[in-house]
């Protein structure tokens, strides 16, 4: 009975989501108090134990979306942002190709601590009419762009400090040194298949669609600023060099101490005189920019909780024990065919109806819990670059003019092909 009363929530909320009646951050909270009504949970425990605590199981998470949404501002107000962008349209001279491969590469550089949909509109409104101006149609620079973003955001801290929560890692605990290293492997994956993607995308189109009549130098000399100190563009790498160094030599140093640094190293080369302006007024529009991830990661803490609930959990884990996921070929098959169930926040979406799932496979130690988790960071890349339900992806196609959906259909083969070599690459190296 309980199973079934699960099986028609997620089912009707998958299709409500899926019709775009319902957004996620309404469809998670709402299945976490129908899930705990079926479990007969008495109200005032739903109210404490669900929403209450629900709502900050995650508070580490969106804490760091917080700080890299703030780090992310202040990117933006001192020009880093854009003037790495225009270095790399610079740099690839009147080859659009080249062109096209040096903005991705600084997109995805930007998003591995970058964040939110006004870092997406900021950094996207910079890079896409300069692709469209050289030539780029629009919907392959719509498609590109994407793709850059989905590479970087391996490395995003809202990614990894989500890992650490469904690792039930402590304050004092180190990443595990095979999550960093496997995440340069799906990164190797993901630029060989966009390098591949791109060179067959480009010689199949025949047509040229111009976002605007402006050209890419008037787009490169708009501003007639001050460049920004050569010294200053390295600032993406700052809390990404902080945070792996420090764990490298057993040191544990929080993505949330790496951004403010980020932030301050940010500041301190570009506007010292201004900084505490810059990043008081970064602080506040950071705090906007993370508010939707912050409000969804509630609800994931919501549903976490209720599907932890033993009844709920004595229902489920027969299931899962069931089948044979310690089977390398099983494992494969599952995470990988099934990896398109990702999206509209379907039952393999970390940042959906999955997190449930994923939470109760960890509980009942179907797999090493790093074999599970690698399956979950390439089923991500799946759901990251393909899910139409994305805010990134329907900015994205509004710019260029296309459905949200064709992304859908010129990503999925690629994601899924890199999913599978990822977990293919995860079984080889996990469960031998």
């Amino acid at each position: 009975m309980i199973f079934f009363g699960l099986l028609v929530i997620f089912i009707v909320f998958a299709a409500l989501m899926f019709m775009r009646k319902v957004p996620a951050l309404i469809a998670l909270p709402a299945m976490a108090i129908l899930i705990a009504a079926l479990a007969r949970l008495p109200f005032i425990d739903v109210l404490n134990n669900i929403i209450a605590a629900g709502s900050t199981k995650l508070a580490a998470v969106y804490v760091a979306v917080f700080a890299g949404a703030m780090m992310g501002r202040v990117m933006i107000q001192t020009g880093i942002a854009e003037e790495i962008i225009k270095r790399a349209a610079e740099f690839g001279g009147e080859r659009p190709m080249i062109v096209a491969f040096g903005l991705m590469l600084v997109t995805a550089i930007l998003f591995t601590t970058l964040q939110g949909l006004g870092a997406i509109i900021t950094v996207g409104s910079l890079v896409l009419p300069i692709m469209m101006s050289i030539g780029i149609p629009r919907k392959l620079a719509g498609t590109l762009f994407l793709l850059a973003f989905g590479t970087g955001f391996i490395f995003n801290p809202i990614l990894f400090t989500l890992y650490r929560q469904l690792l039930g890692l402590k304050d004092a605990d180190l990443l595990p040194a095979e999550i960093s290293s496997f995440a340069f492997l799906l990164v190797g994956l993901m630029i060989v298949t966009v390098v591949v993607y791109s060179v067959i995308a480009a010689k199949r189109t025949g047509e040229v669609l111009f976002m605007t009549a402006v050209s890419k130098d008037e787009l490169l000399t708009r501003q007639t600023e001050k460049r920004v100190p050569t010294i200053a563009l390295l600032t993406p790498f700052v809390p990404l060099v902080l945070f792996f160094g420090f764990n490298y030599f057993g040191i544990k140093l929080d993505f949330i101490a790496a951004f403010i640094i980020g932030s301050l190293f940010a500041v301190l080369t570009t506007q010292p005189k201004l900084s505490i302006k810059t990043l008081t007024a970064s602080a506040i529009k950071g705090i906007e920019d993370g508010a939707p991830a912050a409000i969804l990661m509630m609800g994931i803490g919501m549903l976490l909780n209720a599907l932890n609930l033993p009844v709920i959990k004595g229902a489920l884990e027969p299931l899962i024990q069931s089948l044979p996921f310690a089977s390398p070929v099983f494992y494969i098959l599952f995470f990988g065919l099934l990896s398109p169930l990702a999206l509209y926040r379907g039952p393999l979406n970390v940042f959906g109806i999955g997190i449930g799932l994923f939470t109760i496979m960890f509980g009942a130690g179907v797999l090493p819990a790093i074999a599970l988790l690698a399956a979950i960071m390439c089923v991500v890349q799946v759901q990251n670059v393909c899910d139409p339900t994305n805010t990134h992806n329907v900015w994205i196609a509004n710019f260029v003019g296309i459905r949200v959906e064709e992304l859908t259909k010129e990503t999925i083969l690629a994601m899924v092909a890199v999913c599978l070599l990822g977990l293919m690459a995860s079984a080889f190296l996990f469960l031998r």
